[in-house]
């Protein structure tokens, strides 16, 4: 039998089929930031609708902002949320297009992001949300986007139920000086409603 705990996933598809084994994705499923799909490509439910505000990669059709969906309050057992989490400081040309982090913004404005698209994946969230998320540091201090997802979704009906570590590497950037404890690894939170 295989322990779920802190690990080094080979990639978000094989955490996803472990939060699977837990139950977590049973029943119609919504990913309202699709991206490439590439969170199921291991484990798929046997309902499960993806969109994206990208038009061509969104499996619907159509664009569908995340903090604006058109789907009736408790309309998914499950939703799983993975939005641009990365607080931009120098882009990397390699993965920052990929994921939607590629165009310089405020950490303040990519945190309110990341809480409306919490908030609005809740109200459409039957029994479980899961959202990817990452504690970083930016501008010196840590924003702990942890505490800021869970502090939007408590008030809404949920409690957090369960917490994946995902343990990366990333080196620090040359030239800057480390006043924190590196982060290493980014967040899958797990709320079900109460």
């Amino acid at each position: 039998m295989t322990v779920l705990a802190i690990h080094k996933w080979k990639d978000n598809a094989e955490l996803i089929a472990d939060c699977a084994k837990l139950g977590y994705l049973e029943g119609k499923v919504l990913d309202p930031t699709w991206g490439e799909g590439n969170f199921w490509t291991r484990y798929r439910p046997k309902i499960l609708i993806g969109t994206d505000a990208v038009t061509p990669k969104s499996p619907i059709g159509y664009s569908v902002d995340f903090r604006h969906q058109p789907w009736a309050d408790q309309e998914f057992d499950s939703v799983v949320f993975d939005p641009p989490y990365k607080l931009n400081g120098t882009p990397d040309p390699e993965w920052d297009e990929k994921y939607g982090v590629h165009i310089p913004t405020r950490w303040q404005d990519r945190m309110a992001l990341i809480r409306d698209g919490a908030v609005e994946c809740a109200r459409i969230a039957k029994t479980y949300l899961l959202v990817k998320v990452q504690d970083q540091v930016s501008s010196g201090k840590i924003r702990w986007q942890t505490d800021e997802v869970t502090n939007a979704v408590l008030p809404l009906g949920f409690e957090k139920h369960d917490r994946f570590d995902f343990l990366s590497y990333r080196a620090q950037p040359e030239g800057r000086s480390q006043k924190h404890a590196h982060r290493c690894s980014s967040q899958l939170l797990v709320f079900k409603r109460i």
